[in-house]
């Protein structure tokens, strides 16, 4: 940090207008964590911090030098009319100013660019309401084109060197997120992660193969991506810094952008990147692969989240809204896991007040899946409110089996949408699981189940608190629960083939981490 205070003479002296030659009328400033931003009329320059970091080498005059020679080569990939040249700044007279690249009088080096069009990202349009289709749809199209003529990387060492930085970067946020981030859940991110790697090894091998890693951008951000009106797309501020983290499948390359247009509440954009991109002829792997790697990148952006929520000192509130957007891309980095994870029915079943409500509310939320309950459909064919009590004749064998019908109805529509369910019911009797089975329909997918126990007791004190309580839609209190023991039939055929036996007396979060190991073993 010594060398940053160094430097700041230098960065007062680019704020003043007469440090440029072409004499704007005011200079504006934007700093990042590795560089400053001059903004100054039509021109921008950008100057390097003279920092070491593990990715990140721009120790020395020379170094940064050489960094900038590389940032306008590869940017002029995907933004040609924007990077015009390196300059050197150079002393003169008591202070300093630009000069030719290559100067042998250089103290430091910088980028020179045409002024980014901020108005147009992809970020400012949705912030500005205006985002549309075909905007999202030109930088599919760019990028597409740029990933088709962007150079190979071969040999037998690329594919370990591209997802080197996906392991390297969750031990990483174990690191830094330590006293922001939930440490059981950036467990469950490296579980996911180890497991998805192991089980599609051999995908990622042919991919590698077939030349889809590729040097690409390796910062796919929306604030990047822009749009003007009148002149084709461009995306600028690639990672020149560290070939490893731009060397990478397509897939990680694009997931980035997709994961972005989902932060920013707009998951539709998102679908239209992909699809666009495809139709171009772009190869990102099936929507799992896509969405693994978007996970991957919601848990880069929380580390930088934390990074920054740690820079800023003694600022309270900004420390604070930092890491409460640390913990929120932690938590889009799970809902893109479980899309990896593909679009699966998974039941979570047991007696009465077995706590599989709650799991089943808990994992919807973590997923994003859609939580379909018994207790829900059974209320709303009655035309009854969640918390109003039923009527006995609304539990009669006949009407029980009805409500398994139409909740197997309501599954098989989420699977034919492509999103899965979480599936919340008792499914103590047989004919119950052959009436959802009925509704799901033919050649319907082997569920993933798993089976909510607690102790006996427990489970009665569970529900009678609930029904005192009446906030909840069951209606059993614990005569139900002892009748629901009396008369379970166990579960056989193909719902033990995906069976998960699961203590919902331990804590909640424990269980959600069972339930998705349980899930990534298949």
């Amino acid at each position: 940090m010594g060398g940053v205070a160094s430097n700041i003479g230098l960065v007062e002296a680019m704020l003043d207008p007469s440090f440029y030659p072409h004499h704007p009328d005011a200079v504006d400033l934007r700093e990042t964590h590795i560089s400053w931003v001059f903004r100054a009329g039509p021109l921008a320059y950008k100057l390097k911090k003279p920092i070491v970091l593990p990715f990140l080498d721009y120790g020395t005059a020379a170094r940064r030098g050489e960094m900038c020679a590389a940032e306008v080569a590869l940017n002029r990939r995907l933004a040609p009319r924007l990077y015009r040249r390196v300059v050197s700044i150079v002393p003169r007279g008591e202070g300093c100013g630009l000069s030719w690249d290559g100067d042998p009088a250089a103290i430091d080096h910088a980028v020179e660019m045409e002024a980014v069009e901020e108005e147009r990202s992809l970020d400012a349009l949705n912030a500005a309401g205006v985002l549309s289709a075909s905007d999202v749809e030109a930088i599919g199209r760019l990028l597409a084109d740029f990933h088709a003529a962007a150079r190979v990387v071969a040999g037998r060492e690329a594919l370990g060197r591209a997802l080197a930085p996906v392991i390297e970067s969750l031990a990483t946020l174990r690191e830094i997120g330590a006293g922001v981030l939930d440490p059981g859940r950036v467990r469950a991110a490296a579980a996911f992660t180890d497991a998805f790697l192991v089980g599609h090894r051999g995908e990622l091998e042919r991919r590698a193969a077939a030349g889809r890693i590729r040097d690409g951008h390796g910062d796919l951000r929306a604030e990047h991506a822009i749009v003007p009106l009148g002149a084709p797309p461009y995306v600028y501020d690639c990672v020149e810094f560290d070939p490893r983290l731009r060397e990478i499948d397509v897939a990680a390359d694009l997931a980035f952008l997709v994961m972005d247009l989902v932060r920013l509440g707009r998951p539709e954009c998102a679908r239209d990147l992909l699809a666009t991109y495809r139709a171009a002829g772009g190869d990102p792997g099936d929507d799992a692969l896509v969405f693994f790697f978007a996970a991957y990148r919601a848990w880069v952006r929380s580390m930088v989240a934390c990074e920054r929520a740690a820079e800023v000192g003694g600022d309270g509130d900004g420390r604070a809204r930092g890491e409460d957007e640390a913990r929120a891309l932690l938590d889009l980095g799970h809902r893109f896991a479980w899309r990896a994870r593909g679009p699966f029915l998974l039941v979570v079943c047991g007696l009465a007040a077995s706590g599989k409500t709650t799991l089943a509310e808990r994992l919807a939320a973590v997923s994003g899946r859609p939580h379909l309950s018994s207790d829900l459909v059974r209320k709303r064919g009655a035309g009854l409110a969640p918390t109003d009590r039923a009527d006995p004749a609304l539990y009669t064998a006949e009407a029980r089996e009805e409500v398994y019908r139409q909740l197997g109805h309501e599954a098989a529509a989420r699977l034919r949408h492509g999103e899965g369910a979480i599936v919340d019911a008792t499914f103590h009797r047989e004919a119950e699981r052959l009436a959802f089975e009925q509704g799901l329909g033919e050649d319907s997918p082997v569920p993933a189940v798993v089976e909510c126990k607690a102790p006996p007791s427990l489970l009665m004190h569970r529900a009678d608190a609930r029904l005192a309580a009446g906030q909840d839609p069951s209606d059993a209190g614990a005569s139900i629960v002892l009748r629901q023991i009396g008369e379970h039939d166990p579960l056989e055929g193909r719902w033990l083939r995906r069976h998960l036996t699961l203590r919902t007396d331990i804590p909640l979060a424990l269980q959600v981490a069972e339930v998705e190991c349980f899930v990534d073993r298949g």
